[in-house]
């Protein structure tokens, strides 16, 4: 065994890095006989996992610590997930009696002829298609000072995008590994100085990549990694390489322009330098032609291409707007299309960020104007800041009344009594504007008993009152109108110390909707809650006797839920140790 590696990997070590589930069914594994043969050397462990596909574990001694990884969804979150879990354990079952390691094959190795050794690499290469790859790749990595041989490694990276069929979820990991080897042997002739080559042959990768995307599921973004590393690539190997600037400009125009999947967005900002001025000027020019036939949309117009190639012309001509630096330009772009209020939003904020507060407050009113009968809540905010900036106090004012009237909440109500205040007008308006609140929320008799229900009745009233230290107050409108169950909890604890009665009542509701949950979790918080908070109401409230019987009710309420009946058999009457603590 590894010396360093039984130093950090212990059955404690095991324990304290997986969850309770994991660790329980990685023994499961191990027990059902899929963990395949351990593969041991110079502080690692490696094997392979039998799961719902064949999944790759690495077990390692690193600065003290155990290091881990595992090709499963899980594992590659960074979590030590049930397969670690599985070679580990069977790692320390071997107890202590020696196993070969690959350092006892690697000795044997050394003693044998180089060309047997080359017989044997190739035989397997043709039973293992990774390991072909892999010596594939290797053979056309340039040696040093060589030029590139860019046909085979157009070929490789063809063979590595290969598919046959749609690629499932589960077979992303493998396909995307295959090409991450290829991109390494990419990355070779560019520090040896073969960096036109390289360009070329990201390129080439790039539209592989963009039609395998139409082919595999890449719910975890394995293979938008993939194209974000090509992309560093060839924008690196365009910063040694400094290639023509006005070919350059048109090729990364056309992408930008036709991609659906937005490879080479924004290109302009990070190939600024590399283009310089010719290719500027250049792609410049191409994207003034495509924005030249894009119409102009004014409030409630549409477009069907929003969503395609008017959205990437937008997008060219929102970086080049960013790149002159002209608040000018980026509003021409912007007010291209003002089919939406939050349009107008955009263009008055960029107006302040650049200082531009009475251009900001123009735009402002004007979508104001443009869509009186609904507008966006954020510009309406922003215009009624910029109202009080200049002590415009009655029209801010005005438009906090219609914000409050339009949606009676927290927020709208505060924004109200800071501009009814200003003006000395809050004492006189605050109470038609609780009268506001308890109307615009229903009474929900019987059916609040269901959480999903109860974030309605009388929260927005609860929540204002609250913020006005009035918890009282606040009580009786939850308790005349209902609330959500996280204001509830709030309210529940704020009057335990005075009404514990009324606090216990709560509590016992929301144990009833934890249990709704109906899983373990659910469960354990529901048996947590009642062993503590309401044990405690109960002895608060001078009702210790019966709590016994509280749990009685549950138990027979919930009889069929054998797990909670499990967590709940722990549970005894109250006893003086158990408060006192």
């Amino acid at each position: 065994m590894p010396d360093e590696l039984s130093k950090v990997l212990t059955t404690a070590t095991v324990a304290g890095l997986a969850s309770a589930r994991s660790h329980e069914r990685g023994m499961l594994y191990l027990e059902a006989g899929r963990v395949g043969s351990l593969r041991a050397s110079a502080g690692r462990i490696a094997a392979t996992v039998s799961g719902s596909e064949a999944y790759l574990v690495g077990l390692r001694a690193e600065g003290g610590k155990l290091r881990f990884s595992c090709s499963c969804p899980v594992g590659r979150e960074g979590a030590f997930c049930k397969h670690c879990v599985a070679v580990a354990l069977a790692w320390l079952g071997e107890g202590g009696d020696p196993i070969p390691t690959l350092d006892d094959a690697r000795a044997h190795l050394e003693t044998l002829p180089q060309s047997e050794l080359v017989d044997m690499l190739i035989d397997h290469a043709h039973e293992d298609e990774a390991l072909a790859r892999q010596l594939l790749l290797r053979s056309a990595r340039p040696a040093s000072g060589a030029a590139a041989d860019v046909a085979s490694m157009r070929a490789l990276i063809d063979q590595a995008f290969a598919y046959h069929d749609f690629v499932p979820y589960r077979e992303v990991w493998g396909y995307v590994r295959g090409i991450e080897e290829a991109i390494d042997v990419l990355e070779a002739p560019l520090e040896e100085g073969c960096r036109g080559d390289v360009i070329a042959l990201a390129e080439h990768a790039l539209e592989s990549a963009e039609r395998a995307l139409d082919h595999l599921d890449d719910s975890d973004g394995l293979m938008a990694d993939v194209i974000g590393r090509l992309e560093e690539l060839h924008l690196d190997a365009c910063i040694r390489a400094m290639p023509e600037p006005v070919a350059l400009a048109e090729r990364l125009f056309a992408w930008e322009l036709d991609d659906a999947w937005e490879l080479f967005d924004r290109a302009v900002l990070r190939y600024a330098e590399v283009l310089g001025d010719p290719g500027l000027a250049r792609y410049r020019e191409l994207a003034e032609e495509a924005w030249a036939e894009v119409p102009g949309l004014g409030p409630g117009e549409d477009s069907r291409e929003r969503y395609g190639s008017r959205f990437r012309i937008t997008r060219i001509m929102q970086s080049l707007a960013q790149c002159s630096g002209s608040l000018a330009d980026r509003i021409a772009v912007e007010e291209r299309d003002l089919s939406i209020d939050y349009r107008f939003l955009q263009i008055a904020e960029l107006c302040r960020e650049h200082g531009e507060g009475d251009a900001a407050l123009e735009w402002a009113e004007r979508g104001m104007a443009a869509f009186a009968e609904d507008p966006d809540p954020r510009l309406r905010a922003l215009l009624v800041e910029e109202y009080r900036r200049r002590g415009r106090n009655a029209e801010a004012l005005e438009h906090s009344l219609q914000a409050f009237g339009a949606r009676p909440a927290l927020e709208t109500y505060r924004e109200l009594a800071t501009d009814a205040k200003a003006l000395g007008q809050w004492e006189e308006r605050r109470p038609s504007a609780l009268s506001l609140l308890r109307r615009a929320e229903p009474d929900l008799p019987g059916a609040a008993r269901h959480p999903s229900l109860r974030g309605r009745g009388r929260s927005q009233l609860v929540r204002v009152l609250l913020w006005e230290d009035d918890p009282d107050g606040a009580w009786d409108a939850a308790a005349e109108g209902g609330c959500s169950p996280d204001l509830w909890l709030k309210l529940a604890d704020l009057r335990r110390a005075a009404h514990p009665e009324d606090a216990l009542g709560v509590y016992r509701r929301h144990v009833e909707d934890v249990i709704a949950g109906k899983d373990k979790r659910a469960y354990a918080e529901a048996v947590r809650l009642i062993d503590g908070t309401v044990r405690e109401l109960y002895a608060e409230s001078g009702r210790e006797e019966d709590f016994d019987a509280y749990v009685e009710e549950v138990r027979a309420s919930h009889k069929p839920k054998r797990n909670l009946m499990k967590l709940m058999a722990g549970l005894g009457p109250i006893s003086p140790s158990r408060l006192s603590d």
